[in-house]
């Protein structure tokens, strides 16, 4: 099939160039051994497509098998760039530099803190985000993150939430900040509403 398409290609003039797999089921494993595993048989079939098609490429890959897959010859690895909690459990060698700025709005005498901080700022298919510095998130609603602080809060007081997944949660904002040391040095227009 793979080589019929290419064919019909060449056939109206375009170049082909390879081919582009992903091994996405793969690349969020916790255990390498079955990334391992998995992405081999997944290159296996793309290998056998790249046979039938020809070209220079080999495109395929992802964050979390970027060492693993040794049969492309291009790596589409983009998560590396701002890492999130998921990737993160991987222990791959990148950290995480994506967080969302929120603001404690209410502190419970019994221990829990809201922020203001949800669903409409962060992508949660990958599970609930994590607070830098410590504590537990227990439930996020629409706009509110709701957490038990390891340390003491306050109204008013600023936390970086990191995100579960990157890719909708920056999809989920209209900029983003780069910063250092609490400076902004640059902000990056996004413009990804409704992708």
């Amino acid at each position: 099939m793979a080589g019929e398409l290419a064919e019909l290609a060449r056939s109206r003039g375009l170049a082909v160039r390879g081919v582009m797999g992903y091994e996405g089921h793969v690349v969020g494993l916790p255990e390498r051994a079955l990334r391992e595993q998995m992405a081999a048989e997944a290159m296996a079939l793309l290998l056998q497509a790249h046979g039938d098609v020809g070209g220079d490429i080999i495109s395929a890959g992802g964050t979390g098998t970027y060492d693993i897959n040794t049969w492309a010859n291009e790596i589409q690895a983009g998560s590396y760039a701002l890492m999130d909690t998921a990737y993160a459990k991987l222990e791959l060698p990148f950290r995480q530099s994506l967080s969302v700025l929120a603001t404690v709005i209410s502190v419970s005498g019994a221990g829990y803190a809201v922020a203001n901080c949800g669903l409409k700022a962060l992508g949660m298919d990958h599970g609930k985000p994590d607070v830098e510095g410590g504590g537990t998130v227990l439930f996020v609603s629409d706009e509110h993150l709701t957490f038990v602080p390891d340390r003491p809060v306050k109204v008013g007081d600023l936390l970086r939430v990191l995100p579960a997944h990157c890719d909708p949660t920056v999809a989920l904002h209209e900029r983003m900040h780069l910063v250092r040391d609490d400076q902004v040095l640059e902000t990056w227009e996004v413009d990804l509403r409704g992708w």
